[in-house]
């Protein structure tokens, strides 16, 4: 009876120090991230989905990525909605419109939802936070940059009285970070590089290969000799520059630069007609969203110089976190060697 009653009171002793590991482990949840893009299974956000997995698998997070068949607000704005009813801790959105989902990103942040943005650094006001893989006046500067090392490296000469005149082509007239990036590079060039010369106002081609070709070929007609380089702002622009430049076997007379994903400017760095290439890489992109979102839920200061694991340390300013990520190309190597 004595070793009975020991034996019970061991295991009496063994239950009460076990039920409170048992019941925090039961209690305790993974953080749900979701990431919600402009549209889904394309490419571009193919590779951002990586970047999403990644930081899940190592934050031991559970972190996802959708989006709509069609980039429209509406079907994003009811996709974030979804997610405020399941309620998620984190939601990250790459918006197609993000004055139409200010609405719901109040909502999300009433019930403590953590509201993240990406490619949104002008509608910040709805958000906790934007974050940004480039900055984006650098950005805009860049390309300007690279027209003026590749004029230098051909050993050409132009002066004010004869500039080398360029055109720019963006998504749309109201896309807001193409309209950034071109404002910037046009008052950049005018106040460093006067010897270069906007042609004409900027083009809504860019997000299209077909328009963005054949509005260069217009611009090869229309202004022959004096077209020297072209800067295409959306991802198809460049693509659509380099096919109108290779018809008229003008790739070694006009340079082309601008966003591009570097697997689809290869062919184009083999045969010269594409010069120069930027972009930042949308698996880092992912990778940052849920990263920050994790940090955010754990009650982590955000604060500059913080360095976040494969991406170096983050900068802030206002409401918007950003890293120094441009990936520059200037080869079909390079392309090659940035994997997307």
């Amino acid at each position: 009876m004595m070793k009975r009653g020991r034996l019970w009171a061991i295991l009496v002793i063994v239950a009460l120090v076990l039920v409170p590991v048992f019941a925090t482990t039961a209690m305790a949840k993974k953080h749900e991230i979701a990431v919600v893009v402009k549209i889904a299974g394309i490419p571009w956000f193919n590779r951002m989905a990586e970047g999403v997995k990644q930081a899940g698998k190592e934050l031991g997070v559970k972190a996802y990525l959708i989006g709509p068949s069609t980039a429209d607000p509406a079907p994003q704005v009811q996709m974030v909605e979804n997610l405020i009813t399941r309620g998620v801790d984190a939601i990250c959105v790459v918006p197609n419109d993000a004055k139409a989902l200010a609405p719901a990103f109040k909502r999300a942040r009433k019930k403590g939802i953590v509201v993240l943005t990406h490619e949104s650094p002008f509608e910040t006001k709805s958000a906790d936070w934007d974050i940004e893989m480039i900055d984006n006046v650098t950005y805009g500067r860049l390309a300007i940059n690279e027209i003026v090392r590749n004029i230098v490296n051909q050993g050409e000469k132009f002066t004010v009285k004869k500039p080398c005149g360029f055109v720019m082509l963006v998504g749309s007239l109201t896309v807001p970070l193409h309209n950034f990036w071109a404002d910037v590079a046009l008052k950049y060039a005018k106040e460093y590089f006067p010897f270069l010369k906007e042609l004409t106002s900027r083009l809504p081609t860019a997000e299209s290969v077909t328009d963005s070709r054949k509005a260069v070929l217009d611009l090869i007609t229309t202004y022959g000799n004096k077209l020297g380089a072209i800067i295409g702002w959306g991802s198809l622009g460049p693509i659509g520059a380099a096919q109108a430049v290779t018809e008229k076997g003008l790739q070694n007379k006009i340079i082309v630069v601008g966003s591009a994903i570097p697997s689809t400017t290869i062919p184009y760095f083999k045969t010269g007609a594409i010069d120069s290439a930027q972009l930042w890489d949308p698996k880092e992109a992912g990778y940052a969203m849920v990263y920050i979102a994790n940090m955010i839920l754990n009650h982590k200061k955000i604060a500059a110089g913080e360095k976040i694991p494969h991406l170096g340390p983050m900068h802030v300013k206002g409401k918007i976190i950003y890293f120094n990520q441009i990936k520059i190309m200037r080869s079909a190597k390079d392309a090659e060697a940035l994997g997307f």
